[in-house]
């Protein structure tokens, strides 16, 4: 090989050495930022007693609901009253002020209970959520003209639809009144900041998935919705009714659940809360999981803690819209997977 030729050998391997650096660049800088930011709100927002307090009270919850006939009747929503609309808000009142009370004493920012936005805006949002989740399209529509097939159909996409129906408005009109000076519509703003981080953990998580898809819990409670169940619903493809259902469950279940989450109880409340807000979203968004999978309620603590914080920090909700939409989506494509290719039932 000649001199010339060697040197060009050179100069294209130390390009290609270039190019894979920048490429590792552009994957791990941006994690690095968003793991900076994680750390910041982390180290500003962590008390001990508070963090501790907050462990047992939702552990607690977690064991009621899931360990004691009395917890799995009130997570269905059975007693103590008659009403589920009722039980469901009794059940989020109770949990979020249980944290956010002694939360906000702890960290010896009592002074906040007496703003006027923490109870009367704690009291809105927990009986929006309450209300959103436990209202039953089936007791207000008079379906009789379809078939019970096509009745279960509507009433199933119509349910993940409840949140943006019931709750939007009210937060369109509490945001030009009473949150006037709020960015955005309580996270749904222009922000982009840490969006190709999210998009790389999602990468991360995504062998996970594949791996808890298998175990017992998820394949009896997975899919959310079964298209072998609905085979010729209105005389559609199966393809057409499964994209019409998975709009619904995706985009408007899980928009509304960072809306009203990371959107609602950490930015909505951060004016009277500050970085507080965030142990109290938690214990009300496990709350939200129970009846599911428990390793399911049990991650909701760690993701909503992880969300919530870089809520705060960018203020803005797409991360966890992101997040939420693509792990829903892949546990329904490998369930699908699992189901008509794999042939596991569940």
């Amino acid at each position: 090989m000649t001199k010339n030729k060697r040197k060009k050998e050179k100069r294209k391997k130390q390009r290609e050495s270039k190019k894979k650096r920048l490429f590792i660049y552009r994957i791990l800088n941006p994690m690095k930022v968003l793991l900076e930011d994680f750390i910041t709100f982390f180290r500003k927002d962590f008390n001990v007693a508070a963090y501790i307090y907050t462990i047992i009270i939702t552990a607690l919850t977690i064991a009621i609901a899931y360990g004691t006939d009395f917890g799995r009747a009130v997570s269905s929503k059975s007693i103590p009253t008659s009403s589920a609309i009722i039980n469901n808000i009794l059940m989020y009142v109770v949990i979020y002020f249980v944290i956010a009370i002694p939360v906000l004493i702890m960290r010896g920012e009592s002074r906040n209970i007496l703003k006027p936005g923490f109870f009367a805006k704690g009291l809105l949002f927990m009986c929006l959520i309450g209300f959103s989740y436990s209202f039953s399209w089936r007791e207000v529509l008079n379906l009789e003209g379809f078939s019970s097939l096509e009745q279960s159909y509507i009433f199933g996409a119509m349910w993940w639809m409840r949140a943006f129906i019931f709750a939007f408005p009210v937060l369109m009109l509490l945001r030009l009144t009473v949150d006037r000076d709020v960015k955005g519509l309580y996270g749904l703003s222009s922000g982009r900041h840490h969006l190709k981080a999210y998009a790389f953990l999602y990468l991360l998580v995504l062998p996970i998935l594949v791996a808890v898809s298998f175990t017992p819990d998820f394949l009896s409670y997975y899919p959310m919705y079964k298209p072998w169940h609905f085979e010729g619903v209105f005389g559609w493809p199966i393809l057409l009714n499964t994209i019409v259902y998975q709009t619904s469950y995706i985009i408007f279940g899980f928009l509304m659940v960072e809306l009203l989450f990371r959107g609602v109880l950490m930015i909505g409340m951060a004016p009277t809360m500050g970085r507080a807000a965030v142990l109290p979203m938690i214990a009300v968004y496990v709350a939200l999981h129970f009846g599911k999978p428990i390793l399911e309620t049990m991650s909701a603590f760690f993701g909503g803690y992880f969300l919530g914080a870089l809520a705060f920090q960018t203020r803005h909700i797409w991360g966890g819209v992101i997040i939420h939409m693509g792990i829903a989506l892949t546990i329904e494509l490998l369930r699908y997977f699992q189901h008509y290719v794999m042939n596991i039932r569940g």
